[in-house]
């Protein structure tokens, strides 16, 4: 696996073969591609001289209009091509739905999370205390996984809070009221004064977790981050594997950013999260 000069391309022709309407509206310096009115997806190159402000700009410029521009990085539809696809089938609404109240929870091992994220969110898995499945017909069509409750004395003596760490659907599928349900199932087993979670800046306008009277309580500053070019891993600076970091200090020449491009890695951003509290 490697970097593919001829992705947008790709990602262009493949989206055309399940909507007609997919059309190009600018090329350069931006390249855009229209799915349709309120959904614009950025095809973003590695090899770029963009900086996060700008990228924040161009998604504020449309979302005036109340059209959504989603940041796809050349690295995520190369390694997540099939999640990435999941997504825009729901943006543009051509999942199929199914009503949560149709389906049960059940409290999920690691494995069966860390398999179905890896699936079926574009982010995969991360390590979470409690996961709870919606099942149907003897299927995970669902899933939300959630931190150990967290004492925050800054705002009480007793005052809890957890996070939400992920939430997917089986790809294809909407389902109406599932996270509604698993975050209820959630906290009659654990009491809390607030659930915690994140919107990636880079695909979301956070507009499902409005619906659900999440309230926006901070916008993070954009991260930078570092991508293998062989195997498209991305890392923040603090994950970066252990041979790499020794190989850095061992040496005195170098930055660490100059030091990770003569070792195949390419540093990249994001355009930040949407920090969201729901109180109880």
């Amino acid at each position: 696996m490697g970097l593919n000069s001829f992705w947008q391309e790709d990602f262009f022709l493949t989206v055309q073969n399940f909507h007609h309407q997919v059309q190009t509206v600018q090329v350069e310096p931006y390249f855009i591609v229209e799915c349709n009115k309120q959904v614009l997806i950025h095809l973003v190159p590695l090899d770029n001289n963009f900086n996060p402000e700008e990228l924040i700009a161009l998604q504020a410029k449309y979302q005036k209009n109340d059209i959504q521009l989603i940041h796809l990085w050349e690295d995520v539809w190369l390694a997540k091509r099939t999640q990435v696809l999941n997504r825009l089938y729901s943006f543009l609404g051509l999942n199929k739905s199914f009503h949560g109240r149709k389906a049960k929870i059940e409290t999920l091992t690691q494995k069966q999370t860390s398999n179905f994220l890896t699936e079926n969110h574009l982010q995969g898995y991360v390590k979470a205390k409690y996961s709870f499945g919606l099942i149907a017909d003897h299927e995970i069509i669902g899933l939300a996984s959630f931190s150990e409750a967290r004492p925050m004395k800054s705002k009480g003596e007793n005052y809890q809070s957890a996070e939400l760490v992920r939430f997917a659907s089986k790809g294809g599928l909407t389902i109406v009221g599932g996270l509604s349900k698993l975050i209820k199932h959630f906290t009659k087993q654990i009491k809390l004064n607030d659930l915690m979670t994140y919107a990636d800046r880079d695909w979301s306008l956070g507009k499902g977790y409005d619906k659900l009277r999440f309230i926006v309580s901070e916008i993070t500053e954009p991260a930078f981050l570092y991508v293998n070019n062989e195997t498209l891993v991305r890392y923040f600076p603090h994950r970066l594997p252990k041979n790499i970091l020794l190989d850095f200090e061992a040496q005195n020449n170098l930055n660490l950013d100059d030091f990770l491009a003569l070792n195949g890695y390419t540093k990249l951003f994001n355009t930040g999260n949407l920090k969201y509290h729901l109180l109880f």
